[in-house]
């Protein structure tokens, strides 16, 4: 079989295969709903042109590349559920009114050319592949490419990591814990949330994930049965006091771009108020918290 006759019925293949896929409701109307004038004329240009690299679906993931002024493609990543579209979001640097241009040129290559869309394998459906020597080997390769993912894998390590076992139970308040990945995490949600608001976001950057982490903290400062609870419960208040003092840190900043304390301080009062309640702690232990 050639070259010519092989792409051939690979291709037919793939179209016969992506026939019954299902991709969200797309419409022009949707698009030019979610995008200006000048951002749909421009994606329509791209797509006109060719500029779609790679047109890939993976579960609820449609991906592409788009040739754009850089000389690296541009990333669109378009997630969507029964109901349709619930995010697009793309590397290049527009952040305005609606999608941007690539995000529109990569929905109308959808909307029109659906056979070209590549149904790949979803992160799960990878994973599964592997045993637990080849995601270690992948984890270790991947950080030696791009060494600043070993930040992300440290924050969630010790956002699931829970304490080991003790089977001594000194003061809660002399357990020494690495609250450092906890302090970074918060810092870049802080941070992460001050670009966004120096753009002129006017919806909340920060709560959401901010009370995630309060969360982390308050399950691991409930006193449980079991040989773990004390130290659950040591490492739940070492997380709140990271937590705090952090966002304490950043506030006056935070005020000048009109943060505002309450969505954080109620939750996180009432985390606080649960893990001292739940400690065993001298009395002035509990008036210095």
């Amino acid at each position: 079989m050639n070259r010519d006759v092989a792409w051939q019925f690979k291709r037919k293949l793939k179209i016969k295969y992506l026939g019954a896929m299902s991709i969200p409701e797309i419409s022009e109307a949707i698009i030019r709903h979610n995008s200006n004038t000048s951002s749909y004329s421009r994606g329509e240009e791209y797509y006109r042109r060719g500029a779609i690299a790679e047109l890939k679906k993976r579960g609820n993931l449609i991906q592409a590349e788009v040739e754009g002024s850089e000389i690296t493609p541009y990333q669109v990543s378009i997630r969507f559920d029964a109901g349709g579209i619930t995010s697009a979001c793309c590397t290049c640097p527009y952040d305005y009114d609606g999608w941007c241009k690539h995000i529109v040129a990569t929905l109308l290559s959808c909307l029109r050319q659906s056979e070209i869309i590549e149904e790949r394998p979803t992160l799960e459906q990878l994973l599964n592949r592997l045993d637990l020597l080849q995601t270690q080997r992948l984890l270790q390769e991947l950080v030696e490419n791009r060494p600043e993912l070993i930040d992300d894998i440290d924050e969630f390590v010790s956002l699931i990591e829970l304490p080991k076992p003790q089977t001594k139970q000194p003061s809660t308040r002399q357990n020494k814990i690495d609250t450092s990945p906890f302090r970074s995490h918060v810092k870049r949600i802080l941070r992460d949330g001050l670009k966004e608001l120096e753009y002129g976001s006017e919806e909340d950057p920060f709560t959401d994930d901010l009370l995630a982490v309060i969360e982390k903290a308050r399950e691991l400062a409930e006193n449980g049965d079991g040989n773990n609870a004390l130290a659950k419960l040591t490492e739940g208040i070492a997380i709140l006091e990271t937590i705090t003092e952090t966002y304490a840190q950043e506030w006056n900043e935070l005020l000048d771009y009109g943060g505002d304390s309450y969505s954080i301080a109620e939750p996180l009062d009432s985390a606080w108020t649960e893990a001292i309640l739940c400690a065993e702690m001298s009395t002035g232990e509990i008036v210095d918290l």
